[in-house]
């Protein structure tokens, strides 16, 4: 039954256009239920709500892994009702998802990362004015989250017409795109590689990673920096999912 609905829904989403399927994935609602209710001292209440945390969310991983694969949701904090545009791609994939750990990173140092995401150049001119211009003008000049900062982050936060639309409108912050990016520098430092699959190449290389068609393809390219015989781990979300690696 699993399987034949997958198929059926794959179906439809392959021959739908990308617009339908956005507001059909956003009409879905996730199935969360209660896991704790606690009350009392502030302190003590927060210890027991971390417990509940880490028992409904904590996997046990036993070491790091040459390769780990991460599949991009659609969804994410900043995009309700929206569109994932590339930057937020960034900020889920490389910011949120790759540092859902405790101890150490599921990928060693130098390995290779690989996402998987359409990656298009799709923005919501409401709610992302900002990410518009840092997309086009910051990334144009550089990826690097310093470098970003020290040239472009406080122009942006104190543009009055960003500031009007944040204030006025449902735009995000002029400043907010830089955040969204920074979040993602400890993975761009810590990865050797980073591939993207399935993402638009133009978009992909902006963002300053490597594009691939399929996960062979990824496979295949990551070889250069890993090796022909390479672990992998996969982190399967959603569920969202707190790695704790020994």
């Amino acid at each position: 039954q699993d399987q034949a609905m997958f198929l059926g829904m794959k179906q439809l989403t392959d021959l739908a256009p990308p617009a339908f399927k956005r507001n059909v994935f956003h009409a879905m609602r996730a199935p969360y239920g209660l896991t704790g209710v606690n009350a009392g001292q502030v302190d003590a209440v927060h210890e027991k709500t971390l417990e509940s945390v880490r028992n409904q969310i904590a996997v046990r991983v036993e070491g790091q892994t040459d390769i780990v694969t991460i599949g991009v949701p659609y969804l994410g904090p900043y995009n309700v009702n929206a569109p994932m545009n590339p930057v937020l791609v960034v900020c889920m994939g490389l910011g949120y998802l790759f540092n859902f750990y405790r101890n150490k990173p599921v990928l060693r140092k130098g390995g290779v990362a690989i996402l998987t995401h359409p990656c298009r150049y799709e923005f919501d001119a409401v709610q992302h004015p900002s990410y518009i211009d840092f997309y086009d003008e910051v990334l144009a000049d550089t990826t690097a989250p310093a470098e970003i900062e020290a040239k472009y982050e406080l122009r942006f936060a104190e543009d009055p017409w960003f500031r009007q639309l944040y204030r006025k409108s449902h735009a995000y912050h002029g400043a907010h795109p830089f955040y969204a990016w920074y979040w993602a520098a400890h993975a761009m430092e810590h990865a050797g590689d980073i591939i993207i699959v399935g993402g638009d190449r133009e978009v992909v290389h902006r963002l300053g990673f490597k594009c691939a068609t399929t996960l062979e393809d990824a496979f295949e390219m990551a070889e250069q920096t890993v090796g022909r015989h390479p672990s992998v781990t996969h982190l399967r979300m959603p569920p969202i999912l707190l790695a704790d690696v020994e």
